[in-house]
């Protein structure tokens, strides 16, 4: 479990995932440009309240990459990729401290908009919390987004995320998974 006494820093999180259809890794300087494309287009980026893109030049790149990613031996920001021999990167993730003792918040978008459907936030989402509750690192998952995200919401109840709480004058709701949860949805899932 996470110490809620470590000044709100995570321990180690899984560093690569890999799922039937996809690898989960760190981000690394080679994925800059997939992350700047999908920051910056208001398609991938509108669903969570930026509408209009990110706007990021490639200093605001350098300065993210020196930030983030630069000499880190673990890393809370991972890029989503088609399991297959060149790994090409369909979206990204990070896990981020949540001031909740045993809790991690997290953030993903599979940016390739030509994806979209086809079940990788999904399966990323389970994989990943699923990998991650096997270390024993945390007790739940949050994820906080807007309320007319529909699509991100259905995905999320499908994982067996559940509403925790609403905010932002019901414009935002928090979503909550636990292991539990996680293994019962997988478990009623199988079953068909």
């Amino acid at each position: 479990m996470i110490d809620p006494t470590s000044n709100n820093h995570l321990p180690p999180v899984p560093q690569r995932v890999e799922s039937e259809r996809l690898v989960i890794r760190p981000s690394t300087r080679a994925d800059g440009r997939y992350l700047q494309k999908w920051w910056n287009d208001p398609n991938v980026t509108a669903p969570a309240g930026n509408v209009a893109g990110m706007q990021y030049d490639d200093t605001d790149m350098e300065e993210w990459f020196c930030r983030y990613v630069d000499d880190r031996e673990t890393f809370t920001h991972f890029v989503i990729c088609l399991r297959n021999p060149k790994e090409r990167p369909i979206g990204e993730f990070y896990i981020a401290s949540d001031d909740r003792p045993g809790c991690v918040g997290l953030a993903l978008i599979i940016g390739e908009t030509g994806l979209w459907g086809q079940g990788y936030a999904r399966e990323t989402l389970r994989s990943y919390a699923a990998a991650l509750f096997d270390s024993d690192l945390c007790a739940a998952i949050r994820l906080d987004m807007r309320r007319d995200n529909a699509r991100a919401i259905r995905m999320c109840e499908h994982v067996g995320f559940e509403v925790e709480h609403i905010w932002a004058n019901g414009q935002f709701q928090t979503m909550i998974l636990t292991p539990e949860a996680l293994h019962l949805k997988h478990a009623t899932a199988a079953a068909g």
